[in-house]
């Protein structure tokens, strides 16, 4: 096992994507310059050389060929949570812990991800607020168990990509943010702007795809933007030290229509977004954060932007008469025209993860096996496992900055965030079964009924 720490100013020169995975090497490359949380990464062979020392290939080998997806992640966590490191390991970890004195984000890194052509965006498993070093081993086995969960085999298996993988494991100071967000640059629909989504509290909630204000950043030196602030933030993830993990609170009140980033932190995101751009070469993705109190923008992660094009497909819109437009929207990605029945999820209870869905939601995915369309508030990881069918999605309060957007993306699901409804209660007036169509051209999307 070997260990690195990420420190600022210090050079990485070399990239070694197999020994640190994507998500560690590129926060090595950003901690030279940006403001990056210090800690250090579990090199990827750590991971391997386990396996082998607990026998465990053959386990994984039988269990994933034997059961469903459900079953087998529940078994190979059982079995990889029983399982301990050797005394030597344990040591060098404990040594590593530490030198963090707050609480410490544990975090994956595989060696597919977070790389030009896949994301593996929500697929792996993070686990904040991590305090003592049993919790941190513990959390060191449910990463690496994440590999094995249900929307980490789908998403390998639709992807192409191998069963066979390896992960790093990234340890970082915990930053408790007032406010956090993605930026794109440039944005994947229109190459001549950045696109910037923020809400209060930790980035969980967006990369879950729930409401959230939207900058489209026109022009950095004039700061010319144009804003999408949401008056539906009323959640917001953050860390209670007292129960010692991260909770769903509600936004203050006098926060919910407020923009959650002002136009000096705007312009700053921006900026940091297209100097990394710059440095890579390529459309890149960024998660940051400003902690409450302290006036200083956090890089949490950057990756190279999946599925951006000059969109030279020329997809035009179909002429759809006023009275059967159901919504409109600028939030988009993939062009593409789709048309078929629609699954309607009502809503989305982050806190107990469950869904109030018109209908059986496993059953319409297996009866609507030529594609529909996937009608819902949000569509966070958990949901995604279980719309495997879904040939389009609008999602009424998402922006497109979340897992479910980059993985759409990824498949070629035609994705629509959120618009505006021309039918009030849209997701109590649309039934699962009916039918109805969704278009998306370079500028702008449509719902509508046929």
């Amino acid at each position: 096992m070997r260990t690195i720490r990420l420190k600022k100013g210090k050079p990485y020169l070399l990239t070694d994507v197999r020994s640190w995975g994507g998500k560690g090497d590129n926060l090595l490359k950003l901690s030279e310059v940006f403001n990056v949380p210090q800690g250090f990464i579990i090199s990827a062979d750590a991971y391997t050389d386990w396996i082998k020392e607990c026998g465990l290939s053959a386990f994984l080998k039988s269990t994933l060929k034997g059961r469903d997806c459900e079953r087998a992640y529940d078994a190979i966590r059982e079995k990889f949570l029983s399982n301990r490191f050797s005394s030597g390991i344990t040591s060098k970890l404990k040594e590593e812990f530490s030198r963090i004195k707050t609480p410490i984000a544990v975090r994956s890194s595989s060696v597919n991800e977070d790389g030009n052509k896949n994301s593996y965006a929500g697929q792996h498993e993070s686990i904040l607020g991590v305090t003592d070093f049993r919790e941190f081993i513990d959390a060191i086995r449910e990463v690496y168990a994440s590999l094995f969960t249900p929307r980490a085999i789908e998403y390998r298996k639709t992807q192409g990509l191998s069963s066979d993988d390896s992960i790093a494991i990234v340890v970082q100071a915990m930053i408790n943010p007032s406010v956090s967000g993605v930026a794109y640059s440039p944005s994947p629909n229109n190459l001549d702007e950045i696109l910037i989504e923020s809400t209060w509290g930790l980035c969980t909630s967006i990369v879950d795809g729930r409401t959230c204000d939207i900058y489209r950043v026109l022009d950095t030196i004039t700061g010319n933007t144009i804003k999408d602030i949401s008056s539906k933030k009323r959640e917001m993830d953050v860390f209670n030290k007292r129960k010692k993990k991260v909770i769903t609170t509600k936004v203050p009140f006098w926060n919910i229509k407020k923009s959650s980033l002002n136009k000096e932190q705007v312009l700053e995101v921006a900026k940091t977004i297209k100097s990394i751009e710059r440095a890579y070469g390529c459309p890149m993705d960024m998660e940051f954060a400003y902690e409450g109190g302290i006036d200083t923008l956090y890089v949490l992660q950057a990756r190279p932007l999946t599925t951006v094009s000059a969109n030279e497909r020329k997809i035009v819109l179909p002429n759809i008469p006023a009275n059967r437009i159901l919504a409109r929207s600028k939030n988009i990605r993939n062009q593409g025209i789709f048309e078929g029945p629609v699954v309607v999820v009502r809503g989305v209870d982050h806190v107990n993860k469950s869904f109030d869905v018109d209908g059986d939601l496993v059953e319409m995915n297996k009866q609507f096996s030529d594609g529909y369309v996937l009608l819902a508030p949000e569509v966070p990881p958990q949901l995604e496992q279980y719309v495997t069918n879904a040939r389009a999605i609008y999602a009424t309060e998402c922006g497109t900055t979340g897992h479910a957007a980059a993985i759409a993306s990824e498949k070629g699901v035609i994705y629509l965030g959120r618009g505006i409804s021309s039918v009030p209660n849209l997701l109590e007036r649309v039934r699962s079964g009916d039918r109805i169509g969704v278009a998306v051209s370079k500028d702008e999307g449509l719902l509508y009924r046929l």
